[in-house]
């Protein structure tokens, strides 16, 4: 809740309840009494409660990336690494990790203008090998950029939608000489198992005719392999 509104509210309340006089309110989701010291605020900036970066954590996913990033660099190779994730904040929590190892990189998301996202393209694109770096995208924004310079490719969680990754990979796979590897992260007896069954009977059904009633019944099935 913001901070500006929530204290105009308690503030109105004062007019018409005693306690409200002594710094006691009511808090605005669950109504239970409080003080003012208990509140925690946190910046816009930050979608994370307060201490995220003192408190995180790597999954064994992330730390099995960013093995691979290292051994990529000491290999002192000019291979250069795009890091692709659906979701913002697993890629605000991977910075994190990034910086406490030191792996230099630089990010396209929502929140970029178009200026500076063909900036990043440019260095990206242009950078030596004493300046190495890794990027990372928002797999959302991805919107045709020409990423034919990695040589390696880090899906970390699989899309909803298969065709519209499968057409990323392939513009990059294409446009290279050299080869591009690819390094799918996939958890064991997660949802990110029957996320990626999910992804195969998508592609079986595209190039097959099904009819309505049928793709209707099988969006369905869909749901209840993911929630099960």
């Amino acid at each position: 809740m913001c901070r500006e509104c929530l204290f105009l509210r308690w503030e109105r309340q004062k007019r018409w309840h005693p306690l409200d006089r002594f710094g006691i309110n009511q808090c605005q989701v669950c109504w239970e009494w409080m003080d003012k010291t208990e509140l925690k605020t946190c910046t816009l900036e930050n979608c994370f409660q307060v201490g995220v970066e003192e408190n995180w954590k790597e999954s064994s996913k992330v730390s099995k990336l960013l093995n691979i990033l290292e051994q990529i660099l000491q290999s002192g190779s000019d291979e250069k690494c795009i890091i692709f994730s659906q979701w913002p904040s697993f890629l605000d929590l991977l910075e994190i990790s990034m910086k406490r190892r030191n792996i230099v990189f630089q990010r396209i998301d929502d929140n970029l203008s178009e200026d500076k996202r063909d900036r990043v393209l440019k260095d990206f694109s242009l950078y030596r090998t004493k300046d190495k770096q890794d990027l990372l995208i928002c797999l959302r924004t991805e919107a045709g950029y020409d990423l034919s310079a990695a040589s390696n490719i880090f899906l970390m969680d699989p899309w909803w939608n298969p065709p519209a990754e499968e057409k990323i990979l392939m513009r990059i796979i294409r446009s290279r000489k050299d080869g591009t590897v690819v390094r799918r992260f996939i958890v064991k007896d997660t949802v990110e198992e029957r996320m990626q069954q999910l992804q195969s009977r998508k592609q079986q059904m595209s190039v097959e005719v099904v009819p309505v009633e049928k793709d209707r019944s099988a969006r369905i099935e869909d749901l209840k392999m993911i929630f099960r």
